[in-house]
């Protein structure tokens, strides 16, 4: 005939201490949890609970005497119930309130005398006003006996016991939860780990080439051009720093990006000659826009590997960044060969497939990567959330 459930410990987060949520014992029926909680809620599933108990009491006292009419027991038996069910009810809400810090530090033991004590004092209560109200005075006075105590021992002690059997169900399906939750954020965390430590070997693979084809450059032009020499070794000292920096982090901003892709994009140049112009369009507002690192290099490397360097003319690299609504779009586009032109089975670079499976792992599908043909040319477009910012 309780009303109102015991407070549940639950452990939202490990190495939190537990907190405890309010629950009526129905909600162990699965169709009552998909409604929102409220007290006006809990008074209604209050009146529910009192009604299978009358129900149930109805049933026994007819069992044992079949001659009493339905009608008359049901509706002494629901008004008891009532009395009794709304006193736990509003003895449990208001214990809740005053004692809820108290609570969340005892162990299950102690909670649980806590709600049988509470549960037996307001049997006893609950009958009494039942009584007075009946005007059933006789049976008030064999309260006051020892048949009639036992009798009433024996009732709450009933009630206790599905209440404490609630009590101890939901306590363990907390314990499952939590350690559900711990675990799957233990497993997301590894993947995270994963796939950072894959780009990190991927970084690492390419750039050993990228080194040696600087350098040889370099030798190539310290007796015709030892100007353009200086000039190409000075601006791989400021990329191999500014790559340093990045690969000691798991932040950027789009500002320290754009510094460490000036500085590739110079070293290119100086290798490329007048077959590579580039621009970057972006707006300074959104420099300081935090970005998981190594987010647009890869676009830019793609453009020029796939799209610029095997055209004999060369052509341009487009960078920009703009902020739509709440979310934020990185575009990076060449005039180069194009996608439908590169040769058949060629691939569109690692750069490109692991930075998919980053996002993919940072943002799931709030995060897009569009490539299209843009003719001349080709145009990739990244479309990040603007929770990022």
């Amino acid at each position: 005939m309780n009303g109102q459930a015991k407070p549940e410990r639950t452990d939202s987060n490990v190495g939190k201490r537990p907190t405890r949520r309010s629950r009526h014992p129905l909600e162990i029926i699965p169709f009552f949890q998909r409604f929102p909680r409220s007290e006006l809620r809990n008074i209604l599933y209050t009146l529910i609970w009192n009604l299978l108990f009358a129900v149930f009491f109805t049933w026994l006292s007819l069992l044992f005497q079949p001659e009493l009419s339905i009608v008359s027991t049901f509706w002494t038996c629901m008004l008891i119930a009532n009395c009794i069910g709304f006193l736990i009810h509003g003895s449990f809400a208001l214990g809740g309130r005053l004692l809820d810090g108290w609570l969340c530090r005892q162990s299950s033991g102690v909670v649980s005398l806590y709600y049988s004590v509470v549960a037996v004092t307001c049997v006893f209560a609950g009958q009494w006003l039942a009584f007075t109200l009946l005007e059933w005075n006789e049976a008030k006075r064999n309260m006051l006996s020892a048949q009639g105590a036992i009798g009433l021992l024996l009732l709450s002690f009933f009630i206790s016991a599905i209440l404490a059997s609630i009590f101890h169900m939901r306590e363990r399906r907390a314990r499952a939860e939590a350690a559900f939750q711990a675990e799957r954020a233990r497993v997301e965390a590894a993947e995270r780990q994963f796939h950072l430590a894959r780009f990190k070997l991927l970084e690492a693979q390419v750039e050993p080439h990228f080194l040696y084809n600087t350098l040889a450059n370099v030798i190539s032009l310290i007796d015709p051009d030892p100007a353009a020499a200086k000039r190409m070794i000075a601006r791989l000292i400021d990329y191999l720093r500014g790559t340093a920096v990045s690969a000691g982090t798991t932040d950027a901003t789009l500002g320290s990006q754009l510094e460490l892709l000036r500085a590739y994009l110079d070293l290119i140049v100086l290798r490329m000659g007048s077959r590579l112009r580039y621009r970057i369009e972006i707006p300074e507002e959104l420099e300081a826009l935090p970005l998981p690192p190594m987010l647009v290099q890869p676009l830019v490397e793609n453009a020029i590997k796939h799209g610029l360097e095997p055209k004999v003319g060369g052509g341009e690299v487009v960078v920009r960044a703009s902020r739509t609504g709440d979310d934020i779009t990185l575009v990076v586009a060449d005039d180069g060969l194009g996608v439908r032109v590169a040769s058949p089975g060629a691939s569109t670079g690692i750069g490109l497939a692991n930075l998919r499976r980053r996002l993919a792992t940072l943002y799931g599908t709030r995060a897009r990567l569009t490539m299209e043909d843009a003719q001349p040319g080709t145009r990739v477009t990244v479309t990040l959330p603007g929770s990022v910012a």
